[in-house]
C-alpha cells in the first residue's frame, strides 16, 4: 500500500477526504493527518509518505510553501496534490513551478479524485519498476567490480572506481565460500535475507552446489566486526539448514579493512575450503587456523595403476582395503583436494573404459555412482573415499557380469577352434591369449558350459578320429597316433585304452571283422 498524508486546517475537509474517497481500492493507505505545513514537514521526514494531499491556504505554512520546503529538503520522490476552493492563476503557476501537476477542487468530487488516484498509482508503479531496474543494474555493476577486484584488479578503470566505490562504504570486508546440497536460488535468497539491511552481501560465484559471498560490515573496531561476521555465518548456517539445504560447509576468509585487498580474503577462503575437505567441521574461519603448505605431488597418481589392477583382477576385500589405504595416505601427506579429485576421476574413467571395452554401457555406471565423484569433488575426503569405493565395487561387479557374458559367447568359438585344430598342440594359456580372456576363467567357464575341460575335449576328438582311421585304413597305430596329434605313442595308447578299454589292434580286429 502507498502511504498518504492529508494536510488541511479544516477538520471537515480532512474528514471528507477520508470518507468520500476509496483509498484502499487504488492501493493507498492514509497514514497521517496534519493541520498545517510545518507539522506536515515533520511527518514527511519521519514517515516518508508516497503522496501528500494538501490544501493551499493554511496558517503557519501554506500548501505551496510546504511543497517548496519539501523539495528544499530533497524529498523529491513525494507526490503532491493541491486542494483548493480558489481558481487563482498565480497559485497554479507557482504549483507548476514546484512540480505539482494534480489538483482537486473543493468540494472534492469522489469520481474525479479516484480517477486521479488511478493515474497516480500507475505513475508510482512505473517509478518502482524503473527503480528496480536501476537497482538491479547497480547491483550487477557492483558484483562485476568485486569479481574483477578479486581476480584481476588490473583491469579496473578509474571510472568504475569512481562509480562503484561510493556504494561500498563499509569498513570491513570478508569473502565466504559455501558448499551445500539444495536449491541454489533458495540458498542465494537465504544468504541475502540473512544479511538484512545492516550489511552488504553480494553473491558473486554460483555453481550447482556452491556459492561465494562478499560480506561487508560497518563496525568501529576489527574485533567487533569479527564477532559480527561470526554471528552472521552462524545465522546463515542455521537459516540454510531450516530452508532445505543439507551438507553445508562454510569457509570464511581473512577479514580486510581495505576493499582493494579483497583478493587476499578470497584466496584465504579457498585455503580454508581445503581444510574443510579434511575436517568434520561445518564452519571454519581463516583467522582460527594456521595455514599450511598443501602437497600437489603428482607421484600420488602412481596409485591409480594399482587400484585399476585390483579393479580388474583383485578381490573385493583387496580393492576396498587399497582404496582406504590410499586415502589414509592422502590425509597424512596433506594432499591438496584437487589432487584427490584428479586421482578419483582417473580411476573412475579407467573403470568406465574397462566397462566399455567388454561391451558394457558406461552410462549406467555413470548415472548410478560415477556422477557422485564429480558432484562432490571438493566437499569432504571421507565422502570422496566412500563414493570412489562404491563406484569401484559396482564397477567390479559389472565387469564380472560382462566377462561372464563375453566368455559364454567365446566358449562356442573356442569349441569351434578345438574342433578344427584338435590335431595341433596348444595349451589353455595359448588359447586364452588367442581369444583375449583370462586362462583360469576360460578353463572354468568352458568346463561349466560343456561338462568337460578343453584338453579333455581335445583328447575325445582325437580318439574319435583314431577309431575311424583304425576302422577305415590300414595305417599302423603309431602312424595314426601321430596323425591325430600325439607326439608320444605311449601317450596315445594310454588315452585310447582309457576310453575303449582295448588296445588299438584289438579295436581294429573287433570292428573290421
Amino acid at each position: 500500500m502507498y502511504k498518504v498524508l492529508l494536510v488541511d486546517d479544516e477538520p471537515y475537509a480532512i474528514e471528507g477526504l477520508q470518507l468520500l474517497i476509496n483509498w484502499e481500492k487504488y492501493g493507498f493507505e492514509i497514514r497521517g493527518v496534519c493541520a498545517n505545513g510545518e507539522e506536515a514537514i515533520r511527518m514527511i521526514q519521519q514517515d516518508q509518505p508516497d503522496l501528500v494531499v494538501t490544501d493551499i491556504r493554511m496558517p503557519v505554512m501554506n500548501g505551496l510553501e510546504l511543497v517548496e520546503e519539501a523539495r528544499r529538503l530533497e524529498h523529491e520522490s513525494v507526490l503532491f496534490v493541491i486542494t483548493s476552493g480558489y481558481s487563482d492563476f498565480n497559485y497554479a503557476r507557482q504549483a507548476i513551478r514546484l512540480g505539482v501537476s494534480n489538483y482537486l477542487t473543493k468540494p472534492v468530487d469522489s469520481t474525479e479524485a479516484e480517477e486521479m488516484l488511478e493515474r497516480l498509482r500507475l505513475h508510482l508503479q512505473e517509478r518502482e519498476k524503473q527503480e528496480r531496474i536501476r537497482e538491479h543494474a547497480k547491483v550487477q555493476k557492483i558484483k562485476a567490480y568485486l569479481s574483477t577486484l578479486i581476480r584481476d584488479k588490473q583491469n579496473i578503470s578509474e571510472q568504475e572506481i569512481s562509480e562503484i566505490v561510493p556504494h561500498l562504504n563499509k569498513s570491513h570486508w570478508t569473502y565466504l565460500r559455501i558448499t551445500f546440497q539444495g536449491d541454489i536460488q533458495e540458498a542465494c535468497s537465504v544468504a541475502e535475507q540473512t544479511a538484512g539491511g545492516t550489511t552488504c552481501c553480494y553473491v558473486l560465484d554460483r555453481t550447482r552446489d556452491a556459492l561465494g559471498l562478499v560480506w561487508g560490515e560497518e563496525e568501529p573496531s576489527r574485533s567487533e566486526a569479527s564477532e559480527a561476521i561470526k554471528a552472521f555465518t552462524q545465522r546463515l548456517l542455521n537459516n540454510m539448514q531450516n530452508n532445505g539445504c543439507e551438507d553445508i560447509h562454510i569457509a570464511v576468509g581473512l577479514m580486510t579493512s581495505n576493499l582493494e585487498h579483497l583478493s587476499e580474503s578470497f584466496h584465504s577462503a579457498q585455503e580454508v575450503g581445503r581444510y574443510l575437505f579434511f575436517n568434520q567441521e561445518r564452519l571454519l574461519f581463516a583467522e582460527d587456523i594456521e595455514l599450511e603448505k598443501w602437497q600437489f605431488d603428482p607421484e600420488t597418481m602412481s596409485e591409480v595403476d594399482r587400484i585399476t589392477d585390483l579393479l580388474e583382477n583383485g578381490s573385493v576385500d583387496e580393492l576396498s582395503s587399497s582404496i582406504r589405504d590410499v586415502f589414509e595416505l592422502f590425509l597424512q601427506m596433506k594432499a591438496a583436494p584437487e589432487i584427490v579429485h584428479i586421482f578419483s576421476t582417473h580411476i573412475m574413467f579407467r573403470g568406465l573404459s574397462l566397462c566399455k571395452e567388454l561391451g558394457g554401457e558406461p552410462n549406467v555406471l555413470m548415472n548410478e555412482s560415477a556422477s557422485r565423484i564429480l558432484e562432490k569433488s571438493h566437499r569432504n575426503i571421507e565422502e570422496v573415499a566412500g563414493n570412489l569405493e562404491h563406484f569401484c565395487l559396482q564397477c567390479k561387479s559389472e565387469l564380472a557380469i560382462l566377462r561372464e557374458r563375453q566368455v559364454g559367447g567365446i566358449q562356442a568359438k573356442v569349441a569351434e577352434y578345438v574342433q578344427t585344430y584338435y590335431r595341433e598342440t596348444f595349451t589353455i594359456q595359448e588359447l586364452a591369449e588367442r581369444f583375449y580372456v583370462n586362462p583360469v576363467h576360460l578353463g572354468q567357464s568352458f568346463l561349466r558350459k560343456y561338462g568337460k575341460g578343453v584338453i579333455e575335449v581335445v583328447h575325445d576328438l582325437r580318439m574319435e578320429e583314431a577309431k575311424r582311421l583304425l576302422q577305415e585304413t590300414n595305417q599302423t597305430s603309431s602312424a595314426i597316433a601321430e596323425q591325430v596329434g600325439y607326439r608320444s605313442y605311449q601317450h596315445f595308447l594310454r588315452h585310447f585304452e582309457k576310453r575303449t578299454a582295448m588296445k588299438p589292434l584289438e579295436y581294429r580286429q573287433k570292428f573290421t571283422t
